[in-house]
């Protein structure tokens, strides 16, 4: 190879071009020259059989491809080499180097470029479109626009070195170009309003923000992203773009797959097709068992590497016997956090998620793994639209529908057949062992039915157990707990059978968990409330669960966390009802109840520092709690643990345990208040009404009906409101509760503002201040001043109001409490603004907007505190920026549905 006549380099990057030792080589066959580029494009590495045969043939395959196809290769050999080209019995190989292969050198150079010669050098090597003279559609479909998108980012980071050397116009005539072949590439306008703008054509830099707004509205439904709307709103307020915003990525880029599986053997038919396709959705079929999610998990990390955006993965819960499938809108909010948006950012509706999460991913190459779909409506909208992404799909439904809808390919998983199910127990359990007693070895191979699940169970228990002889297995395999089920290829009955033994073969705490964890809502649970299911210590039920994980009763899906497959789920509740009398599973479920409302107070705590608490049923023996130190842990495990509060809230509805239910929604509302969910709150709110009229409780019932009223207050249903709010307040009364008066004032205040009665607001207030006081409650105290500050405000008073926000101010600075601060320096900014102290103003709501906008804030808050910030800049003149802060306002509240909506937009129509 080191002969100079040897020498051979094949360019992809523009016409082919193949020369070997200085010689040009012409290839001129069509399907020949798609085979040589596809084998170039890894060059060293077995390409399968199945892979070339469908990327290479669009209008199907020939009848004999891999006689076809080493045809081909033998031409290949004559025109490169005979040395050059390999074959095998799973594909072919082109022996080479990345440097003899120009698209292998630019993706190595580009990456590593640090200065303008390195980024010249490889961009350098593009001769014109990648493979533009190649007939073949994977090629020019699914391969070009990664290479292309490679490019554009060196070509980015060459623009910005013009930029910053003030070559501005240059800039400017190739991001135009650019931004006509890729309308929704982001990065290429934020940089081409950036260049108008140094180059003195900030008009036109306005009309090219209309023009991305308008593809990417045609393209994908949505509007452009935080940087473009930035640079836009400095556009319009007359601020030079002194600098290109920042990029701001995922602080880690995903990588959410679970690991793969230890032993995997077969599937190379399977495998073939998947990595053969060139379509963007690609779905595994099969029935229960047959192993598509360690098949789809298997391939997916065999792949990762080509998606360096990251990979995102969710069990959907199609077909779980005890969970739900997962609603979609639920997988996006977890698929846009991981990709870098806040939680604030995420809308609440199912269609603007999957707006966002099209716009998310447009440029990026990605691989998302659905994996347990139920139907084609649920998958539908967790499909990027565009950019390099695959999706992967497992299903026991066909999912005919994305067949149509997304030209998805699908791929059935059949059964083993006898060899590979002989390798697999082979595998898992040595040669030797199937050798000593061939006989029972191949009865187990006929009991499990090819199923691989059934085949890793049964393995487990001989591996557990090493002095149980396979006849011994074999037998009860074909006993009374014969698999019967597997003649009609269900695997769910029969793998029950097998799924006994693996369950018989752990201690018996570890087996109690794995019956216990039934109770709980959903497949996935943290180690504290495992522990609080068993009544047993973190450390000792870390031990069981992995033990639970060692015989794949339970696998850890995230550090801290345990998953179970749906079929494990099924057993073990019959094994719970089999097993644990009534009262047993109760007890272990109240402790699970216990265990989520003392969490859950302590994290509404640390979220609102100062707010008193509440008085608890005692946790008990046997409920662990974990250690929450920080706001963030807290609403971390609100975002973890809010779906199975409300579960739970469901599961003593159900059983009739009044005494847990009301605690249990008071410890939730804080978080369904930040999150606005208005109609989840009311509903649990009135079962905790139901429980606490049940229980005789009458403070009890008037907090209910205070926090009922509040919802509807929130929705602007205020005839509800006040009919609430008087039955709370006459129970509070009669029943001398001073807190639960002043906080019924204090809500009535607010009602009273949304009303437009400032002065009845204030009295309210004013009225609760002084109950607080007398009760020593500071937090209270800090909330009415603001209130009365806020509400003298809208009649003029701005001196006294401004009095009364600072003593709040300090109150809430004492306290650590960052809402109750946010909310003062707001009122701040309206009194400032109202007295035409436009800068103190814009100063205060700068403060306010800075903490809605954080990981612990309120997005309905920020949209407010936005139109106040639109408001200021009005009066001062600057129609420009109050535009940009009405729309970002407007776009918080579309996301929300929130009534204010309409006035905003009046309010945005009405500028000049």
């Amino acid at each position: 190879m080191d002969d100079s006549q040897d020498e051979l380099t094949i360019g992809l990057l523009g016409p082919l071009a193949v020369r070997r030792g200085g010689a040009t080589v012409e290839v001129t066959a069509g399907r020949l020259r798609s085979l040589l580029a596809i084998l170039a494009l890894t060059p060293g590495r077995v390409v399968p059989y199945g892979r070339l045969g469908e990327a290479i043939w669009d209008d199907g395959e020939p009848g004999h491809l891999r006689r076809t196809l080493q045809t081909y290769a033998g031409r290949l050999r004559d025109l490169i080499g005979a040395d050059r080209i390999g074959g095998g019995p799973h594909g072919l190989v082109l022996h080479a180097c990345d440097d003899d292969v120009d698209a292998a050198r630019f993706e190595r150079q580009a990456r590593a470029a640090g200065d303008r010669a390195q980024l010249e050098a490889a961009l350098a090597l593009w001769r014109g479109e990648a493979f533009e003279d190649i007939g073949c559609h994977w090629l020019t479909g699914t391969v070009a626009p990664r290479l292309e998108a490679l490019r554009l980012e060196a070509v980015e980071r060459r623009v910005d070195l013009d930029l910053a050397e003030g070559r501005h116009e240059a800039a400017v005539a190739e991001l135009e170009r650019l931004v006509a072949l890729h309308p929704l590439r982001e990065t290429l306008w934020t940089r081409l309003l950036v260049a108008l703008d140094r180059s003195g054509r900030g008009a036109e830099a306005l009309d090219r923000f209309d023009a991305a707004r308008a593809a990417l509205a045609d393209a994908l439904g949505a509007d452009p992203g935080p940087d473009l709307r930035r640079l836009h709103a400095d556009l319009l307020a007359g601020r030079a773009l002194s600098a290109l915003p920042p990029r701001t990525p995922p602080p880690t880029v995903p990588r959410q797959l679970p690991a793969g599986p230890a032993v995997f053997i077969g599937r190379d038919d399977a495998l073939d097709r998947l990595t053969g396709s060139d379509r963007p959705v690609r779905v595994l079929t099969g029935t229960g068992g047959v192993g598509k999610s360690t098949t789809a998990i298997h391939w997916a990390h065999r792949i990762a590497g080509e998606y360096p955006d990251g990979q995102l993965y969710a069990e959907l819960h199609g077909f779980s016997p005890q969970a739900a499938p997962t609603d979609p809108a639920d997988v996006l909010a977890r698929f846009l956090q991981a990709l870098g948006v806040p939680p604030r950012e995420i809308p609440e509706g199912l269609d603007a998620r999957a707006g966002l999460f099209r716009t998310v991913t447009a440029d990026l190459r990605i691989l998302v793994v659905l994996d347990n779909a139920r139907d084609t409506a649920q998958v539908r909208p967790l499909i990027p639209g565009t950019g390099g992404a695959l999706t992967l799909i497992t299903s026991r439904n066909s999912l005919t529908g994305l067949l149509v809808s997304h030209r998805a390919v699908s791929v059935g998983l059949a059964t083993m057949d006898a060899r590979d199910s002989h390798r697999l127990l082979a595998a898992r359990l040595g040669t030797a062992a199937l050798e000593r007693e061939p006989e029972a070895a191949q009865a187990i191979i006929d009991a499990c039915a090819g199923l691989p699940l059934a085949l890793a169970v049964a393995s487990a228990r001989a591996e557990a157990d090493p002095s149980l002889p396979l006849a011994d297995l074999a037998r009860h395999l074909l006993g009374r707990y014969r698999l019967d089920a597997l003649d009609t290829g269900e695997a769910d009955t029969g793998v029950r059978a097998i799924l006994s033994w693996s369950y018989r073969s752990v201690r018996r705490d570890a087996a109690r968990l794995f019956r216990l964890t039934t109770l709980a809502p959903g497949s996935s649970l943290g180690v504290e409330a495992a522990a609080s299911l068993i009544g047993r210590p973190a450390a000792e039920t870390t031990c069981l669960l992995n033990e639970l994980a060692a015989t794949q009763l339970a696998a850890e899906t995230a550090p801290g966390r345990h998953d179970t497959h749906d079929l494990l789920r099924a057993c073990a509740v019959e094994l719970t009802e089999l097993t644990d009398p009534p009262r047993r599973r109760d007890a272990a479920l109240r402790r699970l109840v216990l265990h989520h409302m003392h969490t859950a107070h302590a994290a509404t705590l640390l979220l609102v520092p100062g707010r008193p608490p509440i008085d608890l049923p005692e946790a008990g023996p046997g409920v662990t709690l974990p250690d929450l130190k920080t706001s963030a842990d807290a609403q971390q495990w609100f975002d973890t643990e809010t779906a199975a509060i409300l579960a739970l809230v469901r599961r003593c509805a159900d059983h009739g345990w009044d005494d847990l239910l009301w605690p249990l929604v008071w410890t939730v509302g804080e978080t369904l208040h930040r999150r606005n969910r208005w109609r989840t709150w009311m509903e649990i709110e009135a079962l905790a009404l139901g429980a606490a009229e049940r229980l005789g409780n009458r403070r009890w019932q008037a907090v209910s009906h205070r926090k009922i009223g509040r919802v509807h207050g929130h929705l602007h249903e205020f005839d509800e409101v006040r009919a609430r709010f008087a039955l709370a307040l006459g129970v509070f009364e009669e029943i001398g509760d001073a807190n639960g008066e002043a906080a019924i004032l204090k809500n009535r205040g607010y009602i009273d503002y949304l009303q437009g009665r400032h002065r009845d607001a204030a009295a309210c207030n004013v009225a609760a201040l002084e109950r607080y006081e007398r009760l020593g409650d500071r937090n209270g105290q800090a909330d009415s001043l603001n209130n009365i500050g806020w509400s003298l405000a809208q009649v003029g008073e701005y001196d006294t109001a401004e009095r009364h926000c600072r003593e709040a101010l300090r109150l809430y600075g004492e306290l650590g409490n960052g809402d109750g601060l946010a909310v003062c320096w707001d009122s701040l900014g309206y009194v400032y603004a109202a007295r035409g102290e436009n800068a103190e103003a814009e100063d205060c709501y700068a403060r306010a907007l800075a903490f809605y906008e954080g990981p612990e804030g309120n997005r309905y808050r920020a949209a407010d505190t936005l139109v106040h910030l639109a408001e200021n800049r009005t009066a001062m003149g600057d129609s420009g920026t109050a535009r940009g802060h009405y729309r970002r306002a407007l776009e918080i509240l579309d996301r929300l549905g929130h009534h204010d909506a309409a006035e905003v937009r009046a309010a945005l129509d009405a500028l000049p």
